[in-house]
């Protein structure tokens, strides 16, 4: 009876911490995609392209700058309350430290090599890794609730600014360039003023030896996040060196629509980790509880896919202008690469739970360099396809890495002919809408809704029979 009180909590833990992560994850990216369709009318597939690049290098550099010590730092003071303080004192030391630096380098560099503009690339480097860093601490502290709300209030913020900018003053790409700073700026003040903790630091104090403990555990993880930025980010360099600035805009307006399914992910996979972290351990139970987990995630995330794939390509022929609506057809496979994505961070919890981070550098290369090699062999051949198949190419082989590398700490339960099954299917789908009418992509998307609606019956009638348990449970409370 114990045991299984002590799943259903587990269970509701892991519920409660989705929909809390959700509120601020997709409800952000919500926001975020609904305002693709005014770039696409009122800014220049090149302007947009070049944007994008410059996000791109951000990401590319943000780890480099931060050496990932705030994921440490989450992993230390989510196990232990007392290391809040000297944690979170020496990270902002890292953090101020080399963002001074890198701010130095960049003005050196601009003044040989004009970098595209350099003075707002600059602030929006700076700004995100400040805002990622108090974000991330704020997990630690368990402070989910102000998580979600900065992302929403960023986002709002962020879509106000454009709306009015881009179309009441027609600034164009500048307007997503200030826009950028402004709502990363007052997001960061917000969070400082509505959470003490993240004040109630020392920075005189000399944290030299914590830092160096806390850098061998983030440290390992840096090869791996520049690996996710391969498979996610470089395609984008690739692109404007063989194709242009045009078709990377392009690119990224497909891209935009998978983020959203990606932020539903992400938003479970954060909720998955800090109760891996805080809760489960080697026991059969957990085992058991993982491979449940998992079976769910997988069997839901690929009937979504199944729908979106289809769905997705009417939506964007419906919404994008003339010059960005050939981005629907690359869709299909950023999809495919979206849920490898989602699956991979799942697995490597294993890592983080044995502190073991390096698993994760090593199987992220191996994935990072199959992208590119697929990328760069393809793309003189099929275009922006190329793009789009090797990003799913790259997180698939670093799932398969993951699986096999964790399997004897982390073991979990794979019903291997049904993930194949599903696999086929949506593999089935990618292609399928290349070539597909409007027409055909309606009838697709009604079978797939249905298909997913048979599919995952049980699991629906289970999460329709406990909200009306707790609706009659309310009404007799109140009574």
């Amino acid at each position: 009876m114990g045991e299984n009180e002590n799943k259903k909590a587990q269970s509701k833990a892991l519920i409660i911490g989705t929909i809390i992560y959700a509120i601020g994850n997709f409800g952000t990216k919500f926001l975020s995609f609904l305002i693709v369709p005014l770039y696409t009318y009122y800014i220049e597939p090149s302007d947009l392209g070049d944007y994008d690049l410059l996000i791109s290098t951000v990401s590319l550099l943000s780890p480099l700058i931060t050496m990932k010590i705030s994921d440490a730092a989450y992993r230390w003071i989510i196990r232990d309350k007392n290391n809040e303080i000297p944690c979170i004192s020496a990270s902002y030391q890292l953090l101020l430290r080399n963002c001074i630096c890198v701010s130095i380098v960049l003005l050196l560099i601009n003044h040989f090599i004009p970098i595209w503009n350099c003075y707002y690339f600059i602030a929006i480097l700076v700004l995100d890794r400040i805002l990622e860093c108090i974000q991330k601490l704020l997990r630690g502290l368990k402070n989910q609730k102000l998580f979600a709300f900065s992302g929403i209030f960023y986002t709002g913020v962020f879509v106000s600014l454009n709306l009015v900018k881009i179309c009441y003053f027609k600034q164009g790409v500048v307007a997503l360039l200030q826009s950028t700073i402004i709502s990363k700026s007052v997001t960061i003040f917000l969070i400082l003023l509505l959470e003490k903790r993240l004040r109630k630091i020392q920075l005189g104090k000399n944290f030299g030896s914590l830092q160096k403990e806390m850098l061998k555990y983030s440290i390992p993880l840096v090869p791996s996040n520049l690996s996710w930025w391969v498979m996610g980010s470089s395609d984008r360099y690739i692109i404007r060196w063989i194709l242009g600035s045009a078709s990377n805009g392009i690119y990224a307006v497909a891209y935009k629509f998978p983020s959203v399914l990606s932020t539903i992910f992400v938003m479970f996979n954060n909720a998955w980790t800090d109760q891996a972290l805080a809760d489960l351990d080697k026991s059969r139970e957990s085992e058991e509880y993982a491979s449940k987990v998992f079976q769910i995630y997988y069997r839901i995330s690929f009937g979504f896919v199944f729908v979106l794939i289809p769905a997705t390509k009417v939506i964007a022929q419906i919404i994008l202008s003339q010059r960005y609506k050939m981005a629907s057809v690359y869709i299909a496979f950023l999809y495919l690469g979206t849920i490898f994505q989602g699956f991979s961070s799942f697995f490597s919890v294993g890592y983080l739970h044995q502190k073991k981070t390096g698993g994760t550098a090593t199987t992220s290369i191996y994935g990072a360099i199959a992208n590119i090699i697929v990328h760069i062999a393809l793309i003189k051949f099929i275009g922006l396809f190329a793009a789009a198949f090797s990003t799913f190419v790259g997180f698939f082989i670093m799932w398969i890495f993951r699986v096999n590398d964790t399997k004897e700490s982390f073991p979990i339960r794979i019903n291997k002919k049904r993930f194949g099954f599903y696999l086929l299917v949506a593999m089935f789908l990618s292609l399928c809408t290349i070539w597909s009418s409007i027409q055909i992509d309606i009838l697709l998307t009604v079978i797939m809704i249905v298909f997913f609606i048979i599919d995952n019956r049980v699991l629906i009638m289970e999460m329709k029979n406990k909200i009306l348990t707790n609706i009659k449970l309310k009404r007799k409370k109140i009574a």
